[in-house]
């Protein structure tokens, strides 16, 4: 007797229906969907904040879409599909969670707690994934679409870690050591820096992406997709 499809089955069969049968759907590229992953990301985002889990779920399934939009599309390229996604992301947790699962994917008997440990060992795996890789890795292994303020935090923790010369030229002066203590003498430090670049006439986001772009390198793309059709 034949099994019911799960609901992630019974998902995955809607949307291959409607790139097939919806003239709108059928329409979709992974470029002209770039500006519905960044809108529904944040709206998961909103979510979490209103501390409301029936909206969160639902959020979740608009993020979820997403995923499964991308892969199907590639699946019809012939590329992959959600399956294949699925099996390299396990294989990417069981590879970089070695604190957790040893070389045959098995979890330890001993399990260390040391936060330290734990960072050591999933950067080792990642170097190890990258050796004999000849691609050229920008923005520190970062994505181009970040936001500025973003992007300057994660690489300056990156290039920190790595002893990079870059970040030694960015360290925090005591003066704002003392000035900024918590979450709320940050973010007055921030509107106060964004209120000075409002009078200025200067657009904080760009200036800051230019700095990054002259000292780290760092590289940006576009999150929105000219190309993009209308949200429904």
């Amino acid at each position: 007797m034949a099994q019911n499809p799960t609901p992630t089955q019974q998902l995955s069969t809607t949307v291959k229906i409607l790139r097939e049968k919806c003239a709108w759907t059928q329409a979709l590229t992974h470029e002209s969907l770039r500006t519905y992953l960044i809108e529904e990301s944040y709206e998961v985002l909103d979510a979490i904040s209103e501390q409301n889990p029936e909206l969160l779920k639902e959020e979740l399934g608009d993020l979820y879409f997403q995923v499964l939009l991308h892969a199907q599309i590639a699946a019809e390229r012939e590329q992959f599909d959600i399956e294949d996604v699925s099996q390299t992301l396990n294989e990417k947790l069981l590879r970089r969670n070695r604190h957790v699962f040893d070389d045959q994917g098995q979890v330890r008997d001993e399990i260390t707690t040391d936060v330290d440990e734990i960072i050591r060992l999933w950067d080792a795996a990642k170097q190890a994934e990258r050796a004999g890789k000849p691609k050229v890795r920008k923005n520190a292994g970062l994505p181009a679409g970040l936001p500025s303020l973003t992007l300057a935090q994660k690489l300056l923790d990156r290039h920190t870690r790595a002893g990079s010369d870059k970040a030694e030229g960015h360290q925090v002066s005591e003066v704002t050591r003392q000035k900024i203590t918590d979450e709320q003498s940050l973010a007055a430090a921030l509107l106060e820096v964004s209120a000075r670049a409002e009078e200025l006439g200067l657009d904080a986001e760009s200036v800051l992406r230019a700095t990054l772009s002259k000292q780290y390198e760092a590289e940006f793309d576009a999150t929105i997709s000219p190309k993009s059709p209308s949200k429904r």
